[in-house]
């Protein structure tokens, strides 16, 4: 898989937690070098509340003034008005702030009940005379929002106008990401974000797809995508964490699903085990059974992505496992599926004609008192030699004819 972006930066690798849609934050007076209330809103998202031993972190500007805010200089909302600290103590409405520098910290106390998801956060800024002091010089600046409520970094535009006091919210600009790569022909693909549906597509003829995703928040996510076929066979899912770019497209390339692998639930042995299932046109699917004894085989995919095989050893009675991946003969490999559990169940029907009799007798006979027996079903119990107990095992299920 190959990520890029117009800026051509390293994209980091980190899990993210979800931080809401929408943050402002109102002045008073937005006019150079005058003091101004800050009421900054943030919008609780169905899922995201802020909830006990979590914080709110703001970041002024270096260019602002940020005066030693108090308890008594501030208040927080969220549906419920909350008890203001200079330092926590337990109580289901305290918070306690924190100031140093340019940083103000805002933290849920032990006991702290969280208000309904969904409930907006209004923290104000300067109740009492205490206000922190706009900026010299007129222009956009850019105050930073993170925490461990949402612990990713948003930034809010704060405008500063020369002899005018007004108010108004510049929308955060945002990203977008594009997902090209192979499945198999007319799969359903599906990409989610952070476990919710954000897009799909089908991939045509020749197992191509290519879907962008618009409007995403720039910060990290988790992307997931999986391919489904008419029949509802899925293939697993892939996951990747992207740092979406504002005002920049990511692309994700060279994606290559793993193939689908449709295998029976259990098997009479010596039957040479069936397999198939969907992959990348004209592609080589590599499965590998997992046991007493392993296995490698391959199979060349159809212009339909249609591929199947039989395993080409007997396999050792009971459990096992199967897994695979898909070549698609340009040097791409997917990765290996999630392994498949079957069974292998014991049969005394040695030449497979769904009759226990003369003929596989024979057979038995052929390899009786062999250890390692030239035809290794004749050893039914597949202990080791064919003896006594393989003989009476057949006659148990002898059925004549």
């Amino acid at each position: 898989v190959i990520f890029s972006s117009p800026l051509g930066q390293l994209l980091p690798q980190k899990a993210s937690a979800a931080w809401p849609e929408s943050i402002q934050d109102t002045l008073s007076d937005s006019r150079e070098n005058v003091v101004s209330k800050h009421t900054i809103i943030i919008d609780q998202t169905a899922g995201t509340t802020f909830e006990t031993g979590e914080n709110i972190i703001i970041t002024f500007p270096a260019q602002f003034t940020v005066p030693a805010f108090t308890a008594s200089d501030v208040s927080l909302n969220d549906g419920t008005a909350r008890t203001i600290l200079n330092s926590c103590s337990a109580g289901a409405n305290n918070v306690s702030i924190g100031v140093s520098g340019q940083v103000v910290t805002f933290t849920a106390c032990s006991g702290y009940t969280a208000e309904t998801a969904g409930n907006p956060i209004s923290i104000v800024l300067g109740t009492g005379a205490t206000l922190a002091t706009n900026p010299a010089n007129s222009g956009i600046y850019y105050m930073d929002t993170n925490g461990s409520y949402g612990d990713d970094q948003r930034g809010i535009a704060l405008a500063i106008t020369e002899g005018v006091a007004l108010t108004f919210t510049i929308p955060f600009p945002t990203g977008n990401v594009r997902f090209t790569g192979d499945a198999f022909p007319s799969a359903f693909v599906t990409i989610l974000d952070g476990g919710a549906v954000v897009g799909t597509t089908t991939a045509n003829s020749t197992s191509f797809f290519d879907k962008t995703i618009t409007g995403l928040s720039p910060t990290t996510h988790t992307f997931s995508i999986f391919a489904q076929a008419n029949d509802g066979r899925k293939t697993i899912t892939l996951s990747f964490n992207i740092n979406v770019i504002s005002g920049s497209t990511v692309t994700v390339s060279g994606i290559l699903l793993p193939p689908i692998i449709t295998v029976p639930s259990q098997e009479k042995r010596p039957v040479f085990f069936p397999e198939s299932g969907l992959a990348r046109h004209n592609s080589t699917v590599n499965t590998f059974i997992g046991g007493k004894t392993s296995t490698n085989d391959s199979a060349t995919s159809k212009s339909s992505g249609k591929w199947s095989l039989k395993a080409d050893i007997i396999l050792h009675l009971g459990a096992h496992t199967i897994s695979g991946l898909v070549n698609d003969g340009f040097g791409n490999q997917s990765i290996l599926t999630t392994p498949k559990n079957f069974t292998i169940l014991l049969s005394a029907d040695l030449n497979i004609d769904n009759l226990v009799q003369l003929t596989d007798f024979s057979i038995l006979m052929f390899n009786y008192a062999r250890s390692n027996p030239p035809n290794k079903a004749a050893d039914i119990n597949d202990n080791g030699p064919v003896d006594l107990v393989d003989f009476s095992v057949m006659m148990f299920y002898w059925t004549g004819g």
